[in-house]
């Protein structure tokens, strides 16, 4: 046991355990060589000059507990019988300096480093019960682990930038993501035409993006245009066919609103029905489809409309095409149907944007699926502040990657080396060392998705 605790500054003096915890009373190997007070070495020499001796007699000794790294499904807590000694230079006392624990805290050096990277993947309350520490010394230690990623990080602009919206905290945040290699770059307070600008300038060689996926938020658009006006801004198609989507939906709600109850039952699982996708349908569904169109005429031409909007996509061969197919879908669309005529208004607005996707085929769908993550987190955290769960979308992954399965041929160290060898003297790692800088800090869209899905938030 005395080799587990792994802190060779200590000798461990007593060692007890019970139900819930380990507890190991330790006491520092070696005596102080300076003093804390004056500064002066510790100096004895016998014979002449004995007035020039300097030397630190023991004064006090006073237990001090801390809290360690959990072991075998244990808490672990750490008596030190901590000494105070005087200076026989200053006449000051002083106690002496514990290289593995934190000065005036309560834990072990270690744990203040596992806590950190427990921060990002648990909520502060449940890390603070598990360990005996207040949540507010939790939240600080993620704070400083925040502040020393942010340090050193440098955000490189991407060929292909993504924007888009989040609404978290009661607040639209902007989202910026990396979309051709999938990794999300930035969150930032608000989703304003300002801030777009800003976090766009802050990318080391953002003049060098080619191309930018934007929703239908005219203030990417003009940011983007302002910054850099070579980049092709492109406005994500699903964001297009989600509008067409929206004008069925209004349209589906006020006819089935406007029916006698009874008739109502006749429209049931209608939404699911007419948002899917017409290639989707089973045949049951596409026959009570059909039955719907028969009643209700309206319903159908709101539905094909809808579909026709996707038809541009899918079925236009080029840009040209393309356009022919929307002109025409602009010509049915009834004068009594104001959701499709307000929702053409938007299109033609951003016309040029919308139909650049048939020059640059890209789309806003990681950004979309990241977007979803993240709100997934903040719903996990059940009141995360901005700044908390920026930091744990931003930098949880590394934190929170699945360990590796255990097989036969995995490379090991004999215990008695780690642990007893020339690995003494050196300081615990919780996780590998990472590099000082960053050239694009980002989280990988498949895998904080695999993430979510674990539950590690």
């Amino acid at each position: 046991m005395k080799a587990v605790l792994n802190l060779p500054e200590f000798n461990v003096i007593k060692q007890e355990q019970n139900e819930y915890f380990y507890r190991f009373t330790v006491e520092k190997k070696d005596p102080p060589y300076m003093c804390m007070q004056c500064g002066c070495v510790q100096f004895i020499h016998e014979g002449e000059n004995i007035g020039d001796n300097v030397e630190f007699k023991l004064h006090q000794v006073k237990e001090r507990t801390v809290s360690d790294i959990s072991m075998h499904g244990k808490a672990v807590r750490i008596v030190i019988r901590h000494r105070r000694f005087k200076c026989s230079a200053c006449g000051g006392t002083f106690y002496e300096y514990l290289d593995s624990i934190e000065r005036n805290g309560k834990v072990t050096k270690r744990l203040v480093e596992h806590i950190k990277q427990l921060t990002l993947k648990r909520p502060f309350l449940t890390i603070a019960e598990e360990y005996g520490i207040s949540h507010t010394s939790v939240g600080r230690y993620f704070r400083e682990f925040v502040a020393e990623k942010e340090k050193d990080r440098r955000l490189i602009a991407p060929r292909v930038l993504g924007i888009d919206e989040a609404h978290l905290n009661k607040t639209m945040r902007g989202v910026f993501t990396d979309n051709e290699n999938r990794i999300m770059l930035e969150i930032t307070p608000d989703n304003l035409k300002r801030t777009i600008k800003a976090t766009i300038q802050s990318m080391e060689g953002y003049k060098n993006i080619e191309v930018a996926t934007v929703d239908m938020n005219a203030g990417y658009k003009y940011a983007v245009n302002e910054l850099v006006p070579e980049a092709f801004v492109v406005v994500d198609k699903f964001h297009v066919i989600k509008y067409a989507q929206e004008a069925l939906n209004a349209i589906r709600v006020k006819i089935k609103n406007g029916l006698p109850k009874d008739e109502r039952r006749f429209l049931t699982r209608d939404r699911w029905v007419l948002l899917r996708n017409k290639e989707d349908l089973e045949w049951k569904d596409i026959e009570r489809r059909m039955e719907w169109f028969r009643r209700y005429p309206l319903l159908e031409k709101a539905y094909w409309l809808k579909e026709g909007i996707r038809d541009v996509y899918n079925q236009s061969a080029d840009k040209q095409e393309a356009l022919e197919r929307y002109k025409k879908w602009e010509s049915e669309i009834p004068t009594e149907f104001k959701e499709f005529k307000e929702i053409r208004k938007t299109f033609n607005n951003n016309k040029k944007e919308i139909f650049n996707y048939f020059d640059r085929q890209f789309t806003n769908a990681y950004t979309e699926s990241v977007n979803n993550i993240i709100k997934s987190v903040e719903k996990a955290g059940k009141g995360y502040t901005f700044d908390v769960l920026r930091a744990k979308v931003l930098y949880g992954t590394q934190a929170t990657l699945k360990k590796p399965k255990y097989t036969e041929d995995m490379e090991f160290q004999r215990f008695e080396k780690l642990l007893g060898g020339k690995f003494d003297n050196q300081p615990i790692r919780i996780s590998p060392p990472e590099p000082n800088e960053y050239d694009i800090v980002g989280v990988d869209l498949t895998t904080l998705s695999e993430i979510l899905e674990e539950g590690d938030f």
